[in-house]
């Protein structure tokens, strides 16, 4: 939402900025120009790249070099523009609109055009993001009262918590699926969020936000087995036999409770599955199984 707020602010503010100065501009460009400034355009329209901060000063450094080589005023400003438009290879077609007396107030409306474009795809990716949150929140608030087990595709909560947890991997976590073709298993769907949530939640927390998480989903005979594995510091082997104790806890106090790998194992019991774990330095697997069918 605050991207949604942000990007109206500016697409507004550009459009104050661009429409007035429009009937001026073109009245005053060349045919040749007026190709040049549309071509211009249409190129940074059809950018979608995001350079890192280093990419960035590069590029810039490269585009700086090409303009004093031509002799353009007003190069750093210039490069400036031209790479939060997006434009930085092959630059040689607009040199003649680059070297125009009126260069800088026609590169203001070009970059201006241009961010209203851009504004309009970040309002159209975070209302698409965050129809999908509300989704996953409706979906994982939904309790099902009955107290009954019934058939559920157990992919879809896994893909509901990952949803919820969108933010957190901008940090720096790659995401892996592997899931393969699963029936409908009987459960408590639930129940069996919470334990996606717990696992999921330790495992982003043992890579403080930064690495790879996969997710493995399986069938075998008649058991499904989902397996969550970080490339975090790996639990110490001390800890190995007391980590589904209830209370048991490794975080500083006020910042665990201890009971999410109890509340886990106890929810797994429950569908009578099993949890396990391997964990080394630098990998830790949490596997989970459960029967497709379960005889209670």
């Amino acid at each position: 939402m605050g991207a949604i707020r942000s990007s109206a602010v500016n697409i507004a503010d550009s459009l104050n900025k661009t429409l007035e100065q429009l009937p001026a501009l073109f009245q005053s460009l060349s045919p040749e120009q007026a190709q040049n400034f549309l071509a211009l355009l249409q190129r940074s329209l059809q950018t979608e790249l995001t350079l890192s901060t280093k990419e960035e000063r590069r590029v810039k450094k490269s585009l700086t070099r090409q303009l004093e080589a031509e002799e353009i005023k007003n190069i750093d400003d210039l490069a400036d523009s031209l790479v939060d438009m997006g434009i930085y290879d092959e630059i040689e077609p607009f040199f003649p609109l680059f070297k125009s007396p009126d260069s800088s107030r026609i590169l203001e409306i070009a970059y201006n055009l241009s961010g209203i474009q851009k504004g309009t795809a970040t309002i159209n990716t975070a209302t698409e993001r965050a129809s999908k949150v509300v989704f996953a929140l409706k979906t994982y608030a939904r309790y099902d009262q009955s107290g009954e087990m019934i058939l559920a595709n157990v992919i879809e909560g896994i893909d509901t918590v990952l949803t919820l947890y969108h933010n957190q991997f901008k940090m720096g976590v790659e995401v892996k699926r592997n899931y393969a073709e699963l029936p409908p298993v009987l459960c408590y769907p639930d129940e069996l969020n919470q334990v996606w949530t717990n696992l999921i939640h330790n495992a982003l927390q043992a890579m403080d936000y930064r690495g790879t998480l996969t997710i493995d989903v399986k069938q075998q005979d008649d058991q499904v087995y989902i397996s969550i594995t970080d490339t975090g510091s790996g639990i110490p082997e001390e800890i190995k036999p007391k980590i589904f104790e209830p209370f048991f806890t490794t975080k500083p106090p006020g910042e665990g409770s201890g009971m999410g790998l109890d509340i886990v194992k106890k929810i797994v019991d429950k569908h009578q599955g099993k949890i396990e774990f391997d964990s080394i330095r630098g990998q830790t697997k949490f596997t989970v199984s459960l029967p497709i069918t379960n005889n209670k």
